[in-house]
């Protein structure tokens, strides 16, 4: 049974003093006094980024260490450190709310086969889910109801997933023993999947807790330190994870789509039209997802394909890419694009067009009533 006197929160720490104190500042005020042992794993080349007083941080266990450790270098060394019955690994660029450590237990405490559990990620820009849960297409991770609300209905609740972010990580210390810790070959990203996927194959599993908010920094600082100085090690990061689990790993893309397919159903919609589908994904994979709308209700009658330059665009918009007799017609469309909010600010097109039925679908698995991107309602 995992309690907060049984937890030591380890925090790999390698630059920006100022971030990390309003870090804890948002820690502190959550656990309300009540708090498990914390570790700060300082680590850093440049010991002029260390020099900070350990009587500012009296109440935490400081280790200093002059080299660059990286994520999994720093977290193992944490693990090392404490005695403690489960460890949770948390970022320095975390900001956390109420409740959301509680909530993070009795995730954990509910399922009996879990084996790692981390929380809803929140961008602090906007209020939009960053992670919360991760699938796998045939050649990326698909990151489950990326760019929804934080408290959209259909995430409200706890979900076994492939793989979670380690921005936050609850494990039990035997079983990160067991499995060797972190990979120290996936420096960049990926070695939070790879985690998941090594204790899967003993039999545990990987959720996310719905009821556990905090928000992460993230790649929205373009100041952090990983974004800003090692993003050279990202492709040798991803390419070290598919060398190692592509046998291992489940293509679920229609898994999913299930999450947020179920909760439309829930409401009594019924996909009942057949769809013009604009296909502006740039995934290599995009066919796989299409494959997949017939089976959740979305019969396609035609289809065209529109080559973007670019993957992850902030902006499309329509106007230029749907003709003028198109724009007046009555059939509805299907929108499949890389993320559902390069549609919004298409104020000119949503005037012109009534899209009541459209329907807009992203590489995240989600599906989006387009109505609902044009009123801001999502």
């Amino acid at each position: 049974m995992v309690t907060r006197e049984n937890i030591a929160i380890i925090i790999p720490f390698h630059k920006n003093i100022e971030m990390l104190r309003l870090s804890l500042h948002t820690l502190e005020t959550t656990l309300c006094g009540n708090k498990p042992q914390i570790i700060i794993i300082a680590n850093n080349y440049n010991s002029d980024e260390l020099k900070f007083f350990e009587e500012d941080f009296y109440d935490y266990d400081i280790y200093k260490i002059s080299e660059n450790l990286f994520w999994p270098g720093a977290v193992n060394y944490g693990a090392k450190c404490t005695d403690k019955r489960y460890l949770l690994f948390c970022d320095p660029d975390l900001f956390y709310t109420d409740s959301w450590m509680d909530n993070l237990i009795k995730c954990f405490n509910h399922h009996e086969n879990a084996g790692v559990i981390s929380a809803k990620i929140i961008n602090p820009l906007n209020n939009r889910i960053m992670d919360f849960g991760m699938g796998y297409n045939h050649f990326n991770t698909i990151h489950i109801g990326k760019n929804l609300p934080y408290n959209h209905p259909s995430t409200l609740a706890d979900r076994r997933v492939q793989a979670a972010c380690g921005a936050v990580f609850l494990t039990s210390h035997d079983l990160f023993d067991r499995v060797n810790g972190i990979d120290t070959m996936m420096p960049y990203i990926y070695c939070d999947n790879d985690y998941s996927v090594k204790i899967a194959n003993l039999g545990y599993e990987t959720w996310v807790a719905g009821k556990s908010i905090v928000y992460h920094k993230g790649n929205t600082d373009k100041n952090n330190s990983k974004y800003e100085k090692f993003k050279y090690l990202r492709e040798d990061s991803k390419a070290a994870f598919y060398a190692k689990n592509q046998a291992k790993i489940k293509i679920d893309i229609f898994d999913c789509f299930m999450y947020i397919y179920n909760w439309i159903k829930s409401t009594g919609f019924h996909f009942q039209y057949g769809y013009y589908l604009y296909n502006f994904c740039t995934l290599l994979d995009s066919e796989e997802y299409i494959r997949l709308f017939p089976s959740l209700g979305m019969n396609i009658i035609n289809q065209e394909n529109i080559t973007l330059a670019q993957r992850d665009l902030d902006q499309i918009n329509l106007c230029d890419y749907i003709p003028t007799k198109m724009i007046y017609s009555n059939m509805p469309f299907i929108y499949f694009v890389d993320n559902f909010t390069s549609l919004q600010n298409n104020d000119l097109y949503f005037r012109l067009r009534d899209i009541s039925k459209d329907i807009a679908v992203d590489r995240q698995c989600n599906i989006i009533f387009v109505s609902d991107i044009k009123t801001k309602l999502i």
